[in-house]
């Protein structure tokens, strides 16, 4: 869920496995919504829950690398402080020769390849020579394909374990993988007999604690693999995505014979998302396959007993929307169900060992000793950010065409002019101006309302789920103005793109509107301003659409006349992504870059209005000082919307007196 601060140092800069899929492909998945999904991370059609079932937060790794191994095992609490050895250049050949000797033939390939191009390539070959195919990747793996008709499978294996004996010291890999493929030329597929050889773990894990404590293990698919098979008390073999989690549903409701899951630890990996879909770029398949996870849950869920817990993660990233085929660098999720009693509505932020630290006291009751935070325990060395939370359901993303750019823009000049043509012919001739509301804004103006409209009314218009926008349009006589109200805004947090957040602007100017003025409800970052307060910002440093690394765009708005004029103090606006409303460190960085005022808005917006050349005003309502949450902000803005009309009375009787203040 979204790149890791190194990201760029291991090549994965932008990439965000769930936030790019969901804005490549329509998703629903009503049940990792309810648990709490889109409360971690902006995802396109999950937006937030106001009260998530799950433990909701995103998890980083301490560990180097961004391998399966990796990943698992400081999930058990081992960190791994130097990545395992890869081999962009292929393996060396004193590696190739003692493993050739060692299996009494020569090998083909060894480069770093796709697994099924490279069997398409030298599959025809190793037909007729019985050479196996060795290959390698971006990950530390050590690759040996052969087909069934020629290697049997016992062979492949005893092959990969000469290799895994031979791959030591500096050239531990940290898997070595068979991979069993069969058909003709042309047409040759991999079975399901894959099978990987794993360095052992070099130090304990939590598996060899609970192991020591006598609590079962129970460990599906390439588990017992991944840990060299260390801790482990029962291993089934499992295929699909789809048989494994009826499998999980089986065991946890107790209809399995022969396996006993009364007590312990089950632990499993859903492998279809990295090796079917991840690996191959397949956005729609792996979209599909988390509908799949989604339809599984319920009874899942349903089979917990009371004091049952379940844990949904993941080990790295594997971005199908990106040109890499391989893992990517970035946080994971964290569902934690049921959520522990007095936990926050806020989204978690840890570590991945916080997992294996929280299921060892669970199931031992002993103080974990090797690396991680007991997630329940709720201890403030992890962080709790809050969200921005929503009621109404969210409405299904609409079908669209996947775009290449990788800044897709999924509505533009066409839609807005399509809108614009309908509110002419519903609501008349342009208005003078238009003002948008933020959270809670929505002034009351008696008798001076016509044509109230919903958005969803409007050609191509969004309506977004946060609480306090009524997501309605209105015109009315406001300062001896005809002035459009656009009650409400969607935000990219939400989900939607940039041209999305953009296209209510657009549609004004594509009206005729000339003027706008754009309102957001903030939080005083200058401790001297109260709630209920407006100023006027001059500036926007803009946090949503910086490059990573790069510092905030500063744009300007409007100078210290209009200012003057409209009898508003000035502020320098800070427009940060969200969510999450700011912590007390952030507020305190924002302070020493000199912004007054902080919102999930304008910046989107603004940068619309200057492109259609609008003349603009940005005012920041001062609904709290410091830490907040959401119903604090609605109650503060709703006790300044006397200040509100104000405000903009001021700023409309300016433009009028003066258009050297556009």
């Amino acid at each position: 869920m979204g790149a890791l601060p190194d990201a760029r140092d291991y090549g994965d800069a932008g990439s965000d496995t769930l936030g790019n899929v969901s804005r490549s492909v329509p998703l629903r998945l009503p049940n990792l919504r309810r648990l709490g999904l889109g409360n971690i991370l902006p995802l396109r059609g999950i937006p937030p829950v106001a009260d998530p079932r799950a433990l909701c937060g995103r998890l980083a790794p301490l560990s180097a690398g961004k391998d399966t191994t990796v990943g698992h095992w400081e999930h058990m609490g081992l960190v791994t402080a130097r990545p395992f050895p890869t081999y962009p250049e292929g393996f060396p050949d004193d590696i190739i020769r003692a493993f050739t000797e060692g299996i009494g033939r020569e090998a083909l390939g060894n480069k770093p390849a796709s697994g099924t191009e490279i069997i398409a390539e030298l599959g025809e070959e190793h037909l007729h020579t019985g050479k196996p195919i060795v290959y390698t990747s971006a990950d530390s793996v050590f690759q040996i394909a052969a087909h069934v008709d020629v290697v049997p499978l016992e062979q492949l294996y005893a092959w990969c374990r000469i290799a895994r004996d031979l791959l030591t010291g500096k050239h531990a890999v940290a898997r070595v993988i068979a991979r069993p493929f069969e058909g003709q030329v042309g047409a040759f597929a991999r079975t399901k007999d894959r099978r990987d050889f794993s360095l052992a773990p070099p130090a304990p894990t939590y598996l060899d604690t609970l192991a020591e404590a006598g609590v079962p293990v129970v460990a599906l698919g390439k588990i017992s693999e991944v840990f060299a098979g260390r801790g482990v008390s029962a291993q089934l073999k499992v295929g699909s995505n789809v048989d494994n989690l009826a499998l999980v549903r089986d065991l946890v409701a107790g209809r399995v014979s022969g396996t006993e899951f009364d007590h312990g630890l089950l632990m499993t990996n859903l492998v279809e998302f990295d090796m079917v879909w991840g690996h191959r770029n397949d956005v729609e398949g792996f979209a599909a396959g988390l509908e799949t996870v989604d339809a599984a849950l319920p009874s899942i869920v349903d089979a917990l007993r009371p004091d049952d817990g379940l844990i949904l993660t993941a080990d790295h990233g594997v971005d199908p929307t990106t040109p890499s085929t391989d893992h990517s660098r970035e946080y994971v999720p964290l569902l934690l169900l049921p959520r522990p009693v007095g936990s926050p509505h806020a989204v978690y932020e840890g570590a991945f060992s916080d997992t294996g630290a929280m299921v060892t006291e669970f199931l031992t009751g002993q103080e974990p000793a090797l690396a991680g935070d007991v997630i329940a325990r709720l201890r403030p060395s992890r962080g709790w950010r809050r969200y921005t939370p929503v009621l109404a359901p969210a409405q299904a993303a609409p079908e669209r065409t996947p775009v290449e750019d990788p800044t897709p823009c999924r509505v533009g000049k066409e839609e807005a002019e399509a809108a614009a043509r309908w509110l002419q012919a519903e609501l008349g001739p342009p208005p003078d101006a238009a003002v948008v509301l933020g959270s809670g804004l929505a002034p009351h103006l008696p008798g001076r309302e016509t044509a109230l409209v919903p958005y969803g009314e409007v050609p191509h218009w969004l309506q977004g789920q946060v609480t306090g926008h009524p997501h309605e349009l209105s015109v009315a006589s406001w300062a001896g103005c005809r002035t459009a109200l656009l009650k409400g805004r969607v935000h990219e947090y939400e989900g939607y793109d940039l041209s999305e957040a953009q296209l209510q602007v657009r549609t004004m100017a594509a009206w005729g509107v000339r003027k706008l003025v754009l309102a957001c409800a903030s939080g005083a970052v200058d401790v001297r301003l109260a709630a209920g307060d407006v100023v006027l910002a001059t500036e926007i440093l803009d946090f949503q659409h910086c490059g990573e690394g790069q510092p905030p765009a500063r744009l300007h708005v409007c100078g210290a006349a209009l200012a003057e004029a409209a009898g508003l103090p000035r502020s320098l606006h800070a427009s940060v992504p969200g969510p999450q409303y700011e912590t007390p460190a952030e507020l305190a960085v924002l302070a020493g870059l000199g912004a007054t005022t902080v919102s999930m808005s304008p910046a989107a917006e603004l940068r619309a209005a200057r492109d259609e050349k609008l003349a603009v005003v940005v005012l920041a309502v001062v609904a709290n000082v410091g830490d907040t949450c959401h119903e604090e902000v609605l109650s503060g803005t709703a006790r300044a919307r006397s200040a509100l009309t104000d405000a903009v009375e001021g700023v409309l009787q300016a433009w009028q007196a003066s258009t050297s203040l556009y």
